[in-house]
């Protein structure tokens, strides 16, 4: 049976709606000394989607697939936006661990000549960067109890619930 989809008619399947957006819009909230605080930024959605199309081109080519190396480095710097957002260490080791694989990608294409690759030492400063990161994050503790309830504050949705 042939179904018209959007014009002619106005049975839309589910899998083909636009995805409802949030009510929580992405805001800074200001303190007046020049610090700002990100809020309403969660890259969860974003970082489901690309590992779950990682996952997709893993078992369809793996690393013979050029874009593989470039989702990891998508996921390396959301998970590190995401660890620096949150004032949690765990996800600087998921920034570690996707960097890891574009670095694994290389030499699966390249051999042992990958090392010497102006990507893979620059992939490699920031890998040992975030890692230094990840220390000092361990260093300070968790967030005090005043920082961890603005960590957890819902800034106020900007536009009304839609029905």
């Amino acid at each position: 049976m042939l179904h018209t989809i959007g014009i002619f008619s106005s049975d839309v399947p589910e899998s083909l709606r636009k995805p409802a957006l949030s009510n929580v819009q992405p805001s800074f909230i200001d303190y007046g000394d020049g610090c700002v605080l990100a809020k309403g930024f969660d890259n969860d959605r974003a970082i489901q989607a690309y590992e779950a199309t990682l996952q997709d081109m893993m078992a369809n080519g793996g690393f013979a697939n050029p874009a593989v190396a470039q989702i990891c480095t998508g996921l390396a710097t959301l998970y590190d936006t995401k660890a620096a957002m949150t004032k949690d260490a765990q996800y600087y080791d998921r920034c570690v661990e996707y960097m890891s694989m574009v670095q694994q990608g290389m030499q699966a294409g390249m051999g042992e000549a990958a090392q010497y690759d102006p990507m893979y030492r620059v992939i490699e400063a920031r890998r040992q960067k975030v890692l230094r990161k990840k220390e000092k994050r361990l260093a300070k503790g968790a967030p005090d109890a005043e920082l961890q309830a603005l960590l957890n504050q819902r800034p106020e949705p900007r536009r009304p619930a839609r029905k």
